[in-house]
């Protein structure tokens, strides 16, 4: 992998103390999670984790991976790679994502001994800030993603599933309850891009195609654009396998036809797939 060097030189200089610290004051985005071997599911115990700067590869802050193969970080909002570093095994480097004021972020990230790990990182939990923006006295305090999922339910557009329902769907995960959404396939690694809309296209492979160009299922998360046009995204990848019950509502639209005006972007014409965590 290109970042290899980088990422070790990187950690190297973490651990030597090299003007870095393990937690920086004032932090406001939190990442946890833990590190697991690719091939056997086990936790991988020591190791190295990082926020890293895209824009200098230099790692921002940095924890050591407790004896359970957990590991915590704390650090500014911004925009960061994530990077796993472990003797034995192949560095793992995340996509940029950026972190808000408050966002909390929970991710499994798998490590292999030999390349790329077959499995992407999975997102356990994703909590954004617990600060709301300032509203109008008009505005109701609470809830007000709800008016537009009931209207868009009450207009018939898309498929959509309530707190209620998503308990009563027999799915543990986003990745199940998509299987059984009426038009929509899902490949067999469960990743975000393997989800293809067939109410609006021919598939080739998994990737839903009109004219010969790849046609894009967009992600979102509490009405938040989460997938990058062109870009492989860890984050967007392990949506898939958000539990159900940390979803308050989950809205499928299946192509141009169903796509409501605040989520029809111009590339999505595949369809999107809305989700909506749980306050």
């Amino acid at each position: 992998m290109g970042f290899q060097n980088k990422i070790h030189a990187a950690a190297v200089a973490a651990l030597l103390g090299a003007a870095l610290s393990s937690s920086v004051a004032n932090a406001q985005a939190v990442i946890k999670g833990f590190l697991y071997d690719d091939a056997s599911g086990a936790r991988v115990v020591g190791g190295t984790v990082m926020m890293v700067d895209p824009s200098t590869d230099g790692p921002v802050v940095h924890v050591a991976v407790n004896t359970a193969g957990e590991f915590v970080l704390r650090g500014p909002a911004g925009r960061y790679q994530i990077a796993a570093v472990h003797a034995g095994y192949t560095s793992v480097l995340s996509a940029p994502m950026t972190f808000e004021n408050g966002e909390s972020l929970t991710i499994r990230v798998p490590m292999a001994t030999n390349g790329d790990p077959t499995h992407n990182i999975g997102v356990l939990e994703h909590t954004k800030s617990a600060v709301e923006p300032k509203r109008s006295a008009a505005a109701s305090p609470s809830y007000e993603w709800m008016r537009g999922f009931e209207q868009r339910r009450m207009e018939g557009t898309g498929i959509s599933y309530d707190r209620r329902q998503l308990a009563q769907a027999n799915a543990n995960t986003v990745a199940d309850l998509l299987r059984r959404v009426p038009g929509v396939a899902m490949g067999s690694d469960d990743g975000t891009s393997s989800v293809a809309m067939s109410r609006t296209a021919m598939f080739s492979s998994m990737s839903s195609v009109i004219g010969g160009t790849p046609c894009r299922v967009g992600w979102f998360v509490d009405g938040r654009r989460i997938d990058k046009p062109g870009v492989s995204d860890p984050v967007t990848e392990g949506l898939s396998s958000i539990p159900l019950n940390q979803l308050e509502a989950v809205e499928v639209f299946r192509g141009l036809s169903e796509m409501p005006a605040e989520f029809a972007y111009p590339d999505l014409q595949c369809g999107a797939v809305a989700l909506w965590m749980r306050r």
